[in-house]
């Protein structure tokens, strides 16, 4: 993928004043120079792989594209939907939908935001071929029409209550835009947005930057300019705050919280994050690949399909030694998918005990009185510490006779063979980003059926009919006090199953230079949206 290069009809815009263009050597020195000309520099953790807001759904695109393109439904630092583009919505009945859309809006070539924009945005989410596609958020959406320019009917399936949430997803870009290649937005051409930002320069896998856009409907932000670099080294980047090339950063990596403290110029900013993170095991083979004997020859049976085993390996985890030392104190010890209180939780669900004894005596009820070996895989290049926690639950495991080794690898190899379900029992990690439990209780614990949309990222292959009952219904009930109510059984029977081993809930950290402030988001990302002076 080619960095942006200005076009003639770049130019032209440039030329009519809505855009300005900038040399790759001219703005790369302002964006280094400190606070030079109201720039906000911010160094993100995983670089962003397209402009293109429809292409590949993911955290880095997602938060990136959000710069630019606005949704008719925002997603507030709680994950809340909120009015975006669209001043409010309403469900005509169970599959009819009205948005009235917010008047007054432009594009950032001048052109007119209306319903048409809106319809071709989706349709475009929906229809784009992707490795990692937005279809799973336009799939219940029938029909389309555009009542009149500021009012958008949307006619569904069957009953869909978490639509306006699954719209927050969507960013609308031009209709006059809508047959773009990917290359088009990467290019700069087609990445014409109603966002706070409007773009200047791509250089792919390093840097972004925009300029403000000063007729934003939600206001104007503080900074003429913003300055995004893509840092994964997490010394180099918060070197680079230290020593005052970057305002802020995210993903502070925990051994170095202890620099940030240490400077009267900087300081840390926390935040709990919508982040489950947990270990999946291997319950559909009847005989699992990465699980032997004490001598290493491979089970007759798989020890992940008895529930004792399940339980005795999440009773030999001390998660709250985890949570202390490996995470440093950036973690909060998970009983289920969100906190109590979150929608969609069970005040019943309570977090597992550590008890090396009792999960000892589990085993020996299942017929491993000696324990097994197993190799436990995980990502080391992906979650916070994610290589340490397969460590630390290894060593955890062998202390209950469960001989276990630790195998790491980069998220780039382990994401598709984990997508593939090749592992026994490895480390997974969840963006509970609609802000309540339908979300992870469809992808990771309802029957994998890939035509369905469920079970997606279900790598364990868990199976529950009663479960999947339960979401099912939950996903068709438009009230939402009785679909948390059935969504709450699901975490019940899902956790009391142990078909999944929670963990911990990610601490999100970023840092700053002080007279800099950050609200922290669930959904972890970083908008220059939310920093602010004072």
């Amino acid at each position: 993928m080619n960095g942006f290069r200005p076009t003639r009809r770049w130019l032209t815009r440039a030329a009519l004043g809505t855009v300005a263009a900038v040399s790759a050597p001219d703005w790369l020195s302002a964006a280094l120079a400190q606070g030079a000309g109201g720039t906000l520099r911010i160094g993100m953790a995983a670089p962003n792989t397209t402009l293109d807001p429809h292409f590949q759904s993911n955290a880095p695109n997602n938060a990136v594209n959000s710069h630019i393109f606005d949704a008719l439904v925002t997603n507030d630092a709680q994950s809340g939907s909120k009015p975006g583009l669209a001043e409010s919505w309403k469900a005509l009945d169970d599959t009819h939908w009205e948005f009235k859309l917010r008047q007054g809006v432009n594009f950032s070539d001048g052109t007119a935001f209306a319903a048409e924009d809106a319809i071709a945005s989706i349709q475009r989410a929906n229809d784009l071929p992707s490795t990692s596609s937005f279809r799973t958020y336009t799939r219940s959406i029938k029909a389309m029409t555009a009542k009149d320019a500021n009012t958008l009917l949307i006619e569904t399936t069957g009953p869909d209550p978490l639509l306006p949430n699954s719209l927050s997803r969507i960013r609308i870009i031009s209709a006059d835009h809508k047959d773009a290649p990917t290359t088009e937005f990467n290019n700069g051409n087609a990445a014409i947005g109603t966002g706070a930002l409007i773009l200047q320069e791509y250089q792919p896998g390093t840097l972004v930057r925009f300029s403000r856009n000063d007729n934003w409907w939600a206001g104007r932000l503080p900074w003429n300019e913003v300055a995004l670099r893509m840092m994964t080294d997490d010394g180099a980047r918060l070197a680079a705050l230290l020593s005052g090339d970057l305002d802020i950063i995210e993903a502070v990596p925990s051994q170095g919280t202890a620099r940030v403290k240490q400077n009267e110029r900087f300081h840390l900013i926390r935040g709990i994050s919508s982040r489950f993170v947990y270990f999946a095991m291997d319950q559909k083979r009847d005989v699992t690949p990465f699980v032997t004997d004490n001598a290493g020859k491979p089970l007759e049976k798989n020890p992940f399909r008895d529930v004792r085993v399940r339980q005795a390996l999440s009773m030999a985890i001390n998660r709250q030694a985890l949570a202390e030392r490996v995470m440093e104190g950036d973690a909060v010890i998970a009983s289920q998918f969100l906190p109590k209180g979150g929608a969609g939780t069970s005040d019943k669900v309570e977090v597992v005990p550590f008890d090396a004894n009792r999960a000892k005596a589990l085993l020996a009820e299942a017929g491993y009185p000696n324990g097994f070996r197993v190799t436990l895989h995980g990502p080391n290049d992906r979650y916070i510490n994610d290589a340490k926690i397969v460590q630390a639950v290894a060593q955890m495991l062998t202390r209950i006779g469960v001989q276990a080794q630790a195998e790491v690898m980069p998220w780039s190899v382990y994401s598709a063979k984990n997508a593939n379900a090749e592992f026994s029992m490895m480390l997974g990690a969840w963006g509970v980003n609609t802000g309540e439990t339908s979300n992870p209780l469809k992808a990771l614990v309802s029957t994998y059926d890939r035509q369905a949309g469920m079970g997606a990222s279900n790598v364990g292959r868990y199976s529950n009919p009663e479960v999947d009952k339960l979401v099912k219904q939950a996903l068709l009930t438009m009230d939402d006090a009785a679909r948390n109510a059935l969504l709450a059984q699901a975490s019940e029977l899902v956790f009391a199953d142990f078909a999944l081993i929670p963990l911990h809930h990610e601490v999100s950290v970023w840092a700053a230079r002080k007279g800099l402030n950050y609200e922290t988001r669930a959904d972890q990302y970083t908008l220059a949206m939310g920093v602010t002076k004072g």
